[in-house]
């Protein structure tokens, strides 16, 4: 079972590390996310809930299944954000941002996504059937993995209120 927490807080760190990179390209390459790139890191961030729903509650099935809802909801984010991109209008930059190893910050994300469903799957296969002590207590890796997180949502939240304050985000300047 121990193995399983530090499986599931790795995963956490995974998807943690991967804002962190996405908050580099916004504050250290000054490149403003879009309103999908947004919507992206609010599903990573619900994948890191239902991991974290693990943590606190246990290995349940239920978690999974919330993981594997809300990224197939970020892989579909991602997916649309692929194709409006993949026949580039001439004249005009190919993606939207800068690319990693080739592949743009949304491509990326929909890698992410299937593996957190696949991921998911998995580990239905090795979930005890009955809850034991041992899930309520917090590791301090563990612990490391929430606050690292909690962190990032912080950071995440307020440069987006910066961002579009309380109205609709938009790529291109102010709304219309």
């Amino acid at each position: 079972m121990k193995t399983l927490k530090i499986i599931n807080s790795s995963c956490i760190l995974i998807i943690c590390s991967i804002l962190i990179g996405a908050l580099y390209f916004q504050f250290g390459l000054n490149e403003a996310p879009c309103p999908l790139c947004l919507l992206q890191r609010l599903a990573m961030m619900a994948v890191i809930f239902g991991l974290f729903m693990n943590i606190y509650y246990g290995f349940k099935p239920q978690h999974f299944a919330l993981i594997i809802i809300v990224a197939l909801v970020g892989v579909s984010i991602s997916i649309r954000q692929v194709l409006l991109h993949i026949c580039p209008v001439e004249g005009e930059p190919a993606g939207y941002g800068t690319p990693i190893f080739g592949m743009y910050l949304y491509t990326w994300g929909v890698l992410i996504f299937a593996a957190s469903i696949l991921a998911s799957a998995v580990f239905l296969f090795f979930i005890p059937k009955t809850p034991t002590k041992e899930n309520t207590t917090l590791l301090p890796f563990e612990k490391f993995a929430a606050y690292l997180t909690l962190i990032i949502i912080v950071i995440n939240i307020v440069a987006t209120f910066f961002e579009c304050q309380l109205g609709p985000c938009c790529e291109n300047g102010p709304c219309l």
